[in-house]
């Protein structure tokens, strides 16, 4: 089971991505989409040791070449960071979302992404169909919309 954790405070220049507890280098996008309907994209861009470009599922695929780097953050910064994990083996069945180690529950759907790169030609967004609204400038948007007991839903950003 792999574990992916984006660390930051809303701003793209303060976060840090992981996977399996080791800080991600090179990171060009990342694109989370989750949801109760089945949908589970979980992809990544990075540019891998080799200088070459690779776009890869997050929890079904080896990240080859991937960069791992010191951390950015000392703990007593990451103090005031909010931190989302997801934990999947690569399917929705057995994906599990925290927040600040918390485990989330309801959870109708999860949204991230990350691009911290303007104008790059062959981003995420090649990937999908046009039902998906990828932007082609730098954003950091990630959002959690959840299922209240009264059945109502509770939008709510994670950083």
């Amino acid at each position: 089971m792999a574990t992916f954790a984006i660390e930051g405070d809303g701003r793209i220049e303060s976060t840090a991505v992981y996977y399996n507890g080791k800080q991600l280098g090179g990171i060009k996008e990342v694109f989370l989409n989750i949801d109760e309907e089945g949908t589970f994209d979980a992809i990544i861009q990075y540019e891998g040791t080799n200088g070459q470009i690779y776009n890869k599922q997050i929890f079904s695929e080896y990240l080859e070449n991937a960069k791992f780097v010191d951390p950015s953050f000392t703990e007593d910064e990451a103090e005031f960071f909010q931190k989302l994990t997801v934990e999947s083996s690569g399917t929705i069945d057995d994906a599990a979302v925290y927040v600040n180690e918390e485990y989330m529950d309801g959870i109708v759907s999860l949204f991230v992404h990350i691009k911290a790169v303007e104008n790059q030609s062959g981003g995420l967004k090649a990937l999908f169909s046009r039902k998906t609204k990828i932007p082609d400038h730098p954003e950091l948007k990630a959002e959690i919309t959840f299922r209240n007991e009264d059945g109502s839903f509770t939008n709510e950003s994670v950083f």
